[in-house]
């Protein structure tokens, strides 16, 4: 791994945010800052727990079963994502779509010894769909070629919405 890291954790991680919210690609950056997490699955679905890798592309770590538990050891600077595991759809993390783990000490905290591997509790939930978001993905769902939604009898926009993939 190539040692090329900002100064300090807190410009790791606004260096992760400012590529999720601009045009760069999501993808993990070297650090040497763990971070211990449980992923906690409170939905009725399997989600696929994805780490965003150094390329930019999510690789699948675990399906976690409903109300399943994930022990992960990570670093600061590799963000996660959620899948629900039978539709793709996006699910979430802290009312977000992607988790940035935060660092077992707070930086700067001397300690002498080895740290014991305190695990944060983060917990996997759905979000609030619109009617519109979720009529397109049940509907979408029955399909082979989302396409085949402009031959339906169904409203314009939920055609538009399922056959360009927004939901």
């Amino acid at each position: 791994m190539a040692d090329a890291e900002p100064q300090n954790i807190a410009q790791q991680q606004r260096q992760v945010q400012r590529a999720h919210h601009t045009q760069h690609p999501l993808r993990s950056i070297s650090s040497r800052q763990q971070s211990y997490v449980r992923f906690i699955n409170r939905t009725q679905r399997s989600v696929h727990v994805f780490w965003v890798n150094f390329a930019g592309e999510n690789q699948l770590y675990k399906t976690l079963p409903p109300a399943g538990e994930y022990d992960v050891n990570t670093y600061v600077t590799h963000p996660w994502v959620f899948r629900d595991a039978e539709t793709g759809a996006i699910l979430l993390v802290n009312s977000e779509e992607v988790f940035l783990p935060k660092p077992v000490l707070p930086e700067g905290l001397l300690h002498f010894g080895p740290v014991s591997p305190y695990r944060t509790r983060i917990y996997i939930s759905i979000p609030l769909y619109t009617l519109l978001e979720r009529a397109a993905q049940v509907v979408g769902s029955c399909l082979q070629n989302p396409m085949l939604a402009h031959s339906l009898d169904i409203p314009k926009n939920l055609k538009s919405v399922i056959a360009n993939c927004v939901v």
